[in-house]
Parts: structure tokens; C-alpha cells; sequence
């Protein structure tokens, strides 16, 4: 009997065992009991390994390899991957339910390419850092140089990705770069000097909105330092106002490699292991590293840390714990039956839902900055010249994927047009020593022309991560290429492809037509046809000032809004105001009306309007409302954007716009009593079109009080329970389900092609493209060749005579240490291939590739 009890015993033991064993699987069990059981499993080194972008497989545990990297700011960075327009443009459509939409199918496609098994969810975006000053080479990165409509888009981009479904998150947001990393060159060493209010009013709201409204799963820390300690190791911005302040329980990631930087770059550290030492002191989780040899610095750093009791092994469990936490919230270790998001099917990649989102987007980001009865153009125009750097390209910004379908402003207008159109390039985008000739050849192209279209604007060249431009002014010769055409040539229509403001005062004053269209995704061509020729009128509006010139701008490096930055603070005459943009038909905004002429403490204010189009054409206007504190004891903005709403009139209608602003967005920050203060007195509140037109004005008497703390959990005035887009399923886009794939079907054109097999190594830090130098035996002269990878084309090329070797350029590739295909497609001519020789970015040696792995022949 005893014998029989004491088995007994042992078999309730070894179940137990058994059942506890597995509570990391057990779907139904409380989040934090199965991270917990998880992470009891792992040794120290499985535990560091988290600590950064590549995490190895734990083969016992039946966990496999896991890369904690991707991009979509907007759009996924892949291969036949729907690009929509860059969120400098997203700014400008003033519509966060489209921002939604658009997060929605960006993070579907995430989804998808994860059910294929090709790659993580975790993605680094959105950028909320301010556009406070136009040089920085990050600024069409971002959504506006003002934090409430920067804050109100980047939270439907954080609701889109992330979905609402009750237990699954869709796709991680990592909100990034905290804090004020606006100075791009030397970003490594350079730190920001901000007084707490600027911080506070200005830097912070778009990140709490992001981590207390929307609940946002992460955060990425800047390469840069806040006022002399550097933000990976700032423990007061990332414990204290993260962490305690705002109640944020995410993961918080360093950019790349901005913990190694605490002690080569910063000086802050003695050594990798007290820099790893203080990075997870402060709050920070990983470091952002991706190398196919070598770990991040921070996982290299972690056990000699731990071993000389710089940390403890509890503390590091701390981070650990929360990086553990996402992969649960993402479903990786559940049966995908049970997730929602599981379902999402590789059609949706690039499919005709997708690309008629990018359209409409595209359309609604386009803003008409003059028209001088010039537009919208004629479709029966006989001739018309397309010329520019950006004409017979579509440029769709950094950060960009590599779709099937790109429709550049050449394509969309040839399309659109009955007449004929012709093309020249004019110029390059930076000086070269052909630019001369080139506006030569665009000039007499112009002449013969009834209209011109000149596309001109800046690139990754002039404007990009690590490079800040250097003027507002358009780069290169294209100033000269554009006063070159309009001489011979009056009928002559300006199209910006900016980075971000740009000082076009001449232009404003000598040409007639002028329409800022961005880096605006893959149907930028097709957006910008639909606005010249009328079929869709414009309704975008700037999302940042437009200055004179350079001299308008306070010093690069100064941090403070207060010296005349942005339209709160610029007293000078800008070229186009915040918030401006034009329209093919007239709009009147009148009747404004509000719930209360006087607003009591913690109360919320209706305002009402009437939006008459009194024109002759159906149009979208933002009706925007603005704030003004009458006498305040504090130095307060001119004027504070606090509402808008973007709605379509039709022509001859009349709509009643209502917008509520909560007691808070009447408040400042008060830097005695840390805290956000309404001071009782008097607020004007103005309602227009722009920051500078404004239609009508209502002075309302406020009481003062505070503005109550909240955290994660609670919610801000702003935060809107009911909105639609917090009850969306991820079909939502979807309703006819033929439009969940693609009705393109690529075909076989007849023309000869090759292909070369490359495998790309990973540079350790981002670029946009490879350089690479095609080599031929022979080709016949101006024989026309285009090259593609994964279906996706990349460009085309004439080889001019005797060109035995043609410079190309190749973008990311889709894996790095996976050999991929590149694939060149002779159009005209006759061309025999030699080989391909690659240039890898840093200081890593050329390569050349001979052997041809596949081609076909007429």
C-alpha cells in the first residue's frame, strides 16, 4: 500500500511538473504568468541574447530564430510591398481616418509576409520627432512641425498597425526617435539643449499621445543626447517621464547602436559593459544592431556587466520580461487558429485595394500652392513638355520599398493626356558637368511646347538620414533650369518634390501654376495627372511653414521653439503659411458658434460652423481651429493649431462642422509647479482655412486649473472612445474581396533577359541603395536596358556608344545573406552581358558576379 502511495505521489508530481512546464504555451493562461514561466526557462546568455536584433533559436524550447527588425514608415520595406506617400504628404492630407487606412493595409501586408514565414512584425515606425526646423534631413519623415497635428496623425498610424483585437496586437510600433533628434550630421555626438517647457508643450506630446492614448507597444530612443546626458542612457526622460510619469510598460530600443555609442561616441561610459550597464538602468531594453556576424554591442556587453556587478541578473530580467511580453501579445507562441491575424493572405501584398488607397492618398496630399487661372490644365492640349530631375522618376522618399507598380509623373501624364508629351531630364538633382547641355535640350523642347511641366525637387542626395540639407533653396541647377524654361515659354506649371520646405520665392512671383506633390508613393503619376486635368481637386494643406529664405530661420542647433520657430513664434511673412493650401473652387466658413462663452474648469467646448462651397467644382477643405491666450503671465504661441477637420463640399452646398476642444487644450505648461496649467483669463478662438487666413474670431473667458496627470489606462481630452476606427477588423478595407489581390497579372513581354545571382552582406547601417557597375562585351548603340528584382522593376538605362561599363544603382535587397536574383531585360538594341561587379556601401570590398544563372532570347 505505502509502495502504491508513494507512486502515486511520484505520477501527480511528474504531471505537475509536466502542466507547469508548459503554462509558456498555454494560450489561456494570464500573459504575464506565461512570460514569467518563459523567461524561468531561460539560461542568462538565451536571456541577453533578447537584448538585441537577432535573437538565436533556443532549440530545446522549440523556439526559433527571431529578427526583432523591420520598417514601414510608409509602407513595408520589401519587395512588392504597397508604398504610399511619404508621411511628409500623409501631414498634408489633415485626415487621420486616411492614416488609419493606411496603417491598416501597411500592417495587413506585415501580417501577410509573417504568415509566409518571411518576416517579423516588429516594426520601427512611426517618427514623431518635430519638423521644428526644414533643414533637417529627416523632415519628410515626419507628419508637421506642430505637435497636435503631428499627435492626431501618428495615433491612427499607431491604431491602424497595432488592430483591436482584444488579445493579439497585429504589428509592434516602435514611436521613435525620443527625444529631439533633429540635428541629422553628427547625430552620434550632438546633443539637444532644451529648457523643460519646450519639452513638455513642444517634443513630448506626440510620443504621449502614441504611449497613453494609443497604447503604442514601443519606443525607440535617439542616437542623439537631451541637455548633456545621452538619451539610451537618460534615465530621467526614459524612467521618469516614460516609465513613471506616463505609466508606459513597452519595450523602449536604442537606435543603432546608440548604447556602444555611450562610450565611443558620447564619452559617457568607460567601458561597453558599464554602457550596457546604465542603457538597462535607464529603462532601455535593446539595442538596435543587425549584423550576420556579430551580436549587438549591448548582448557583448551584458554578461561582463552582470559578472562585475554593474547589474544584476533581476534587473536585466526586468527588460527582458518586457521583450518577451510582445512576442506573446503578437501570437508567437500560440496556435495561429486563434489569432485573427493569421488569416491575412499573401494576395493583399500590393493588391487593387491597396494601390486605390495609395491613390487616393496621393491625391489628398497634393497641395496647390498658386494658380493663376492656369489649372486644371486641358486634356486636348496638343504638346506638352515634362521636364525635370523628378519628371521620369517616381520618387517615393527614404525608407521606401520596392513595389511592382511605380507610375512616375511622365507615366501618369502620358496616360491622362490626348496630346502629344515629351520629356526632358533638364538637369540632375545635384550640379553635374552636363547640366548645361541638358537645359539646353529642355529649353528647346519648351519652345515648341504649348505647355511645360517642370518636376523638380530634392532627393536622398541633398536630404536624408546623416545628411542635413544645407539650404532651403532647390539644389543643383534646378533654380536655373526653371528661369531657363519659363523665359521661352510662359505657360509653364511648377511641381515640388520636396523634402520639406522650400524657399521658392522667385517661382512664387514668375510662374503661374505651382503644386507641391511630395514624395507621394507608387501612384504619384497618377495623382498628379488626376489634379493638373481636374479630375480630382486639390485639398491638401502644409503641415509646415514655408519660408522666404534661409535668413527667416533661427540657428540649425537651436532647440527652442520660442526663437521665432514654426508659425506659433515666426513673426516674419512666409512664403505659404501653415496650414495654406488652394482649390479649384471657393469655400466660405462663417456662423462660427460656441457651446459656452464661458469654459469652466475641466469642461469641454463645442465649436460649430457653417462650410459653404460657394464655387463651381466639388472640394475637400480643412477647416482649422486655432487658439490664442489674450494676456498670459508665460510667453504662450501667437497662435496654437487645437481642431480640424477635413470635409467635401459639394458645389452649392452647405455643411455644419462641429469641433470639440477639452479644457486641456487651453492649458501650458507651468515649469514652477511642473505641471500643465490653464490660466484663467481670456482665449481667442479663431477658425480659417490657414494659420494666417481666419475667417472668424470668438473671445471666451476661461477658469483656471490644473490639468490632471494621467498614465496608461487613463486617456487625454483628445482621445475619442467612440471613433470608428477603435471597432475595425483588419478586412475592413476590404469590402469587395476581389480586391484583396492583384488584377495585374505579370506577363511576358518577348524581350531577351539575363540573370545574375547576388547575395548581399549586411553593411551594419542603413541605406537606400547599392551601388553596382554593369559590364558588356558589346552593345549597339543606345541599346535600352531595365533591370528588376522579385518582379519589382528597378530602372531603366541607355547605354550610350562604346559604353562598355553603366553605373546603376540597387535598392535594399530584400534579404541580406540570401542570395536573391537581378534580372536585366534588353528593351531595344541588341546587348551582351560580361558581368555585374557590386559596390558594397562602408568599407567592405567590391564583388563581381560573371556566371549568368537564367536567360531567354527573342
Amino acid at each position: 500500500m505505502k509502495s502504491f502511495i508513494t507512486l502515486l505521489i511520484s505520477l501527480f508530481l511528474i504531471i505537475g511538473n509536466s502542466v507547469s512546464a508548459q503554462i509558456w504555451k498555454d494560450s489561456s493562461a494570464n500573459i504575464d504568468v506565461r512570460v514569467d514561466d518563459l523567461l524561468s526557462k531561460l539560461t542568462l546568455e538565451e536571456k541577453i541574447s533578447y537584448c538585441g536584433s537577432r535573437i538565436p533559436e533556443v532549440k530545446r524550447l522549440g523556439i526559433p530564430y527571431f529578427e526583432w527588425y523591420g520598417e514601414a514608415l510608409h509602407g513595408i520595406i520589401g519587395w512588392n510591398c504597397t508604398q504610399f506617400p511619404q508621411n511628409i504628404a500623409m501631414g498634408s492630407t489633415w485626415n487621420p481616418d486616411l492614416m488609419f487606412e493606411v496603417a491598416t493595409a501597411t500592417s495587413n501586408e506585415a501580417r501577410a509576409l509573417k504568415n509566409k514565414g518571411e518576416k517579423e512584425v516588429m516594426m520601427f515606425s512611426p517618427t514623431v520627432n518635430m519638423a521644428r526646423d526644414p533643414r533637417w534631413g529627416r523632415n519628410g519623415e515626419c507628419y508637421s512641425e506642430d505637435p497636435f497635428l503631428m499627435s492626431e496623425m501618428a495615433r491612427m498610424y499607431v491604431r491602424g498597425m497595432q488592430g483591436n483585437d482584444p488579445k493579439y496586437t497585429k504589428a509592434v510600433t516602435t514611436v521613435k526617435h525620443y527625444v529631439a533628434n533633429n540635428v541629422d550630421k553628427g547625430r552620434e555626438k550632438h546633443h539637444s539643449m532644451i529648457n523643460k517647457k519646450d519639452l513638455y508643450e513642444y517634443y513630448f506630446p506626440a510620443y504621449k499621445t502614441c504611449l497613453v492614448d494609443e497604447e503604442a507597444t514601443g519606443i525607440m530612443t535617439g542616437l542623439n543626447g537631451l541637455n548633456g546626458i545621452p538619451c539610451s542612457a537618460h534615465n530621467w526622460a526614459v524612467n521618469g517621464v516614460l516609465r513613471n510619469e506616463w505609466g508606459f510598460k513597452g519595450y523602449v530600443i536604442a537606435d543603432w547602436a546608440a548604447v556602444q555609442g555611450l562610450e565611443t561616441r558620447m564619452h559617457y561610459a568607460k567601458s561597453q559593459p558599464e554602457a550596457a550597464a546604465m542603457a538597462i538602468k535607464a529603462g532601455v531594453d535593446q539595442e538596435c544592431f543587425r549584423n550576420d556576424k556579430r551580436q549587438a554591442p549591448m548582448v557583448n556587453a551584458l554578461k561582463p556587466a552582470i559578472d562585475k556587478g554593474l547589474i544584476t541578473e533581476e534587473e536585466l530580467n526586468v527588460s527582458v520580461r518586457r521583450l518577451l511580453r510582445l512576442r506573446f501579445m503578437t501570437g508567437d507562441f500560440d496556435d495561429p487558429s486563434l489569432n485573427p491575424y493569421s488569416k491575412i493572405p499573401a494576395s493583399v501584398m500590393e493588391c487593387d485595394a491597396h494601390k486605390k488607397l495609395a491613390l487616393k492618398a496621393a491625391e489628398q496630399a497634393i497641395v496647390l500652392l498658386k494658380n493663376d487661372n492656369v489649372l486644371p490644365l486641358k486634356k486636348n492640349t496638343k504638346s506638352l513638355a515634362v521636364i525635370g530631375p523628378f519628371a521620369n522618376r517616381c520618387w517615393m522618399g527614404i525608407y521606401s520599398g520596392f513595389p511592382k507598380s511605380k507610375i512616375s509623373p511622365l507615366d501618369g501624364l502620358k496616360k491622362a493626356s490626348t496630346g502629344k508629351v515629351s520629356y526632358a531630364e533638364g538637369c540632375a538633382v545635384t550640379a553635374k558637368a552636363d547640366d548645361d547641355k541638358k537645359i539646353t535640350e529642355a529649353v528647346a523642347l519648351a519652345k515648341k511646347s504649348e505647355q511645360v511641366i517642370v518636376v523638380v525637387g530634392n532627393d536622398e542626395t541633398t536630404s536624408t538620414e546623416n545628411v542635413d540639407r544645407k539650404s532651403l533653396k532647390l539644389p543643383g541647377n534646378q533654380h536655373k533650369l526653371i528661369k531657363a524654361v519659363q523665359a521661352v515659354n510662359k505657360n509653364i506649371i511648377l511641381v515640388l518634390v520636396p523634402s520639406g520646405p522650400t524657399a521658392v520665392a522667385w517661382e512664387q512671383k514668375n510662374i503661374p501654376g505651382i503644386v507641391c506633390m511630395w514624395p507621394n508613393g507608387q501612384e504619384q503619376g497618377t495623382a498628379l495627372a488626376n489634379v493638373l486635368f481636374g479630375d480630382v481637386n486639390p485639398g491638401g494643406k502644409l503641415n509646415s511653414t514655408w519660408f522666404q529664405s534661409d535668413n527667416d530661420l533661427p540657428d540649425f542647433e537651436d532647440y527652442s521653439i520660442q526663437t521665432g520657430r514654426t508659425y506659433m513664434y515666426f513673426k516674419g511673412k512666409s512664403l505659404y503659411p501653415f496650414g495654406y493650401g488652394l482649390s479649384y473652387t471657393d469655400f466660405k466658413i462663417d456662423k462660427l458658434k460656441l457651446s459656452s462663452k464661458e469654459i469652466k474648469a475641466q469642461e469641454n467646448v463645442e465649436i460649430t460652423a457653417n462650410i459653404s462651397n460657394v464655387g463651381t467644382m466639388d472640394g475637400d477643405e480643412v477647416v482649422q481651429v486655432y487658439i490664442h491666450d489674450v494676456k498670459s503671465s508665460q510667453r504662450t504661441p501667437i497662435k496654437a493649431l487645437k481642431g480640424f477637420k477635413r470635409v467635401n463640399v459639394p458645389t452649392g452646398k452647405t455643411k455644419l462642422v462641429k469641433i470639440t476642444l477639452p479644457y486641456e487644450a487651453f492649458a501650458h505648461y507651468d515649469t514652477i509647479q511642473n505641471k500643465f496649467m490653464v490660466e484663467a483669463g481670456a482665449f481667442e478662438i479663431m477658425i480659417g482655412n490657414s494659420s494666417e487666413n481666419i475667417n472668424e474670431v470668438v473671445t471666451v473667458m476661461v477658469k483656471g486649473g490644473a490639468i490632471p496627470p494621467i498614465k496608461v489606462g487613463q486617456k487625454s481630452g483628445y482621445f475619442d472612445a467612440k471613433n470608428k476606427n477603435r471597432t475595425k477588423s483588419w478586412d475592413c478595407l476590404y469590402a469587395d474581396k476581389a480586391a484583396m489581390s492583384s488584377s495585374l497579372k505579370s506577363k511576358d513581354d518577348g524581350n531577351e533577359w539575363i540573370e545574375y545571382e547576388i547575395t548581399f552582406v549586411d553593411p551594419g547601417f542603413y541605406v537606400n541603395a547599392w551601388d553596382a557597375e554593369l559590364h558588356f562585351e558589346s552593345a549597339t548603340k543606345e541599346a535600352i536596358i531595365e533591370t528588376s528584382m522579385a518582379g519589382a522593376t528597378i530602372g531603366s538605362y541607355t547605354i550610350m556608344t562604346k559604353q562598355l561599363k553603366l553605373p546603376i544603382r540597387i535598392p535594399i535587397p530584400p534579404e541580406y545573406g540570401k542570395p536573391v536574383r537581378l534580372k536585366i531585360k534588353t528593351l531595344h538594341g541588341e546587348v551582351k552581358h560580361q558581368s555585374i561587379k557590386i559596390i558594397p556601401p562602408g568599407d567592405k570590398e567590391s564583388f563581381e558576379v560573371s556566371k549568368i544563372i537564367n536567360q531567354s532570347k527573342k
